[in-house]
């Protein structure tokens, strides 16, 4: 009797425990794993590096696009370029030149492409503003995302979907309204001394071109696992010379900075131009061309805020709605990604 009643405990024990046992390795509820998620997504942002460059990138692009625009009415585009690339080369110091020797046909030709293309898009871009309106210029070659990620689904074999589209299409409507651009809001907005339609708008397409082939190449190259930031930046200077000195010496035009102002501001504009460089590229070695493409639009926010700041413009009704597309637009991309997983997470 004694014998029979231990035996029936130890089967009461032993189911006990296989019970337990299943209780605490059972999957939580969905509502805690969509938790878990979304706080985990939230925590990673400030730990991926990409996204640290890219913050950098955003600041950086903004005070470039300032101080361009300080330039530009004391030097030529030859100049401005000259001093770019001047401060580009000198990161030739720091290329890893051991994983340089690795490179095949295809990387060289990747790095000569951003090097190329990463000139023609700042003379392209000063050249369009000789014959058409700054903001028909800037609505034209700041809409990098679209032609961008699409290139980047096709050649690049990255995701993109119908929602993508859309957010991006609004991005893309709030660098418009943030640029005003003449075809919009024309009054008073085209100098008939030097309008030339066509040769400006082509001038625009050939810079917002470039600028796509700026986006994809580094992208490309880490996929291969062969980008370097010190390299393509040093190339890219090499090329300015090249191509600044000729467009200078075919304009018949040179003229130096003036005074210790002018002078600080064309070696702030060279310090800015290298950092935006750099990180841009190393924001391309992890995070998609979707995120950092739409992400540095925000750049244009921070100079309109300088303006509205510092050069007492008064802020119109089609930049604020512009302000509010391109940052409800970059904001819901990432939060897409964020709810899309916390779906998957509930089922």
């Amino acid at each position: 009797m004694s014998e029979g009643g231990g035996e029936m405990a130890s089967v009461r024990e032993l189911k006990e425990g296989l019970l337990s046992s299943d209780r605490g390795t059972a999957e939580p509820p969905a509502n805690d794993r969509a938790t878990d998620y979304v706080r985990n997504q939230l925590a990673s942002i400030g730990c991926r590096p990409g996204y640290l460059w890219l913050a950098l990138g955003v600041f950086l692009q903004a005070g470039q696009m300032t101080l361009i625009g300080k330039v530009s009415n004391m030097l030529g585009v030859g100049q401005a370029v000259f001093i770019r690339s001047c401060f580009s080369v000198t990161l030739i110091f720091l290329v890893n030149w051991r994983r340089a020797q690795g490179y095949g046909w295809r990387e060289i030709a990747i790095v000569t492409c951003f090097g190329v293309t990463d000139i023609l898009m700042a003379l392209g871009i000063g050249a369009a503003n000789l014959f058409i309106w700054n903001g028909d210029v800037t609505a034209i070659t700041l809409n990098v995302p679209l032609p961008s990620i699409v290139l980047a689904w096709l050649l690049l074999s990255e995701s993109m979907d119908r929602i993508d589209i859309v957010l991006v299409l609004f991005n893309a409507g709030g660098l418009i309204f943030v640029s005003e651009p003449s075809f919009l809001f024309p009054a008073g907005k085209i100098d008939p001394e030097h309008h030339n339609a066509a040769l400006g708008f082509l001038m625009a397409f050939l810079a917002l071109f470039c600028a796509v082939s700026v986006t994809l190449c580094p992208r490309a190259l880490s996929y291969r696992e062969a980008e370097d930031p010190c390299l393509m930046a040093s190339v890219a200077g090499m090329i300015g010379i090249i191509m600044s000195l000729g467009v200078s010496a075919a304009s018949q035009r040179w003229t130096l900075p003036n005074g210790t102002e002018e002078w600080t501001i064309a070696i702030a504009l060279g310090f800015v131009c290298v950092g935006a460089i750099y990180s841009y590229v190393k924001a391309l070695e992890s995070e998609s061309v979707m995120t950092v493409s739409v992400t540095i639009t925000l750049s244009i926010l921070l100079v309109n805020v300088y303006d509205f700041t510092f050069d007492e413009r008064k802020p119109e009704w089609p930049k604020l709605v512009g302000i509010a597309l391109i940052l409800g637009s970059t904001f819901a991309l990432k939060l897409k990604d964020i709810f899309l997983g916390c779906y998957e997470a509930r089922r």
